[in-house]
């Protein structure tokens, strides 16, 4: 049975600060990834050879993922979840009633504006289905809730259980998908 193995990784830390929600805003990086030749070499020396590299296209992730391969794929559906009106506001700001019930349904919560994670869950795997086709080993850089809800659907995770994934930031995650998997519908 055909299968692709997903070598995932999250963008190291933005230039943000703390207490931040900053979704899909295109942020730099912390510090410029010409003085972070350490961590990249560290993920190097994790990763495969001559596969291909798959990348959002937002700064914190393309600029990693041009450091790991001089012609990466910048696909929008790869983009982190986008938070809408919660956009660079302070977690604060928005409040503990609306971010509880965010916290409580993190899959089906929509943010003001925005999209819920079963919507970027399902923009995810289409992307996922689309290249199974031609590959089947790829390099990503992406963000948490891409990697949470690639994951959350590889377990089979109801939503309730999505914000027991955590990524640090350069976490690498490896997951092999079947196409079987890929198709399968989403856990409510």
């Amino acid at each position: 049975m055909k299968s692709i193995r997903l070598w995932l990784i999250r963008h190291l830390p933005p230039a943000v600060p703390a207490g931040v929600c900053y979704g899909q805003t295109d942020l730099a990086l912390q510090t410029p990834i010409s003085q972070q030749s350490d961590a990249v070499n560290a993920l190097r020396q994790k990763l495969p050879l001559s596969v291909p590299v798959f990348s959002s296209p937002l700064r914190r992730c393309a600029e990693l993922a041009d450091m790991l391969n001089r012609t990466p794929l910048h696909d929008q559906r790869l983009k982190e979840l986008h938070f809408g009106h919660w956009e660079m506001q302070a977690w604060d700001a928005i409040g503990p009633e609306a971010l509880d019930a965010w916290a409580g349904d993190l899959a089906g919560f929509r943010p003001p504006g925005g999209e819920t994670g079963y919507e970027l869950q399902q923009r995810v795997l289409h992307w996922l289905k689309e290249i199974s086709v031609i590959h089947d080993e790829v390099i990503v850089i992406t963000h948490a809730g891409v990697i949470r809800a690639l994951q959350a659907h590889h377990q089979k995770l109801p939503g309730a259980q999505w914000l027991t994934l955590r990524y640090d930031y350069g976490q690498l995650v490896c997951l092999d998908f079947t196409i079987d998997q890929i198709d399968a519908a989403p856990v409510q």
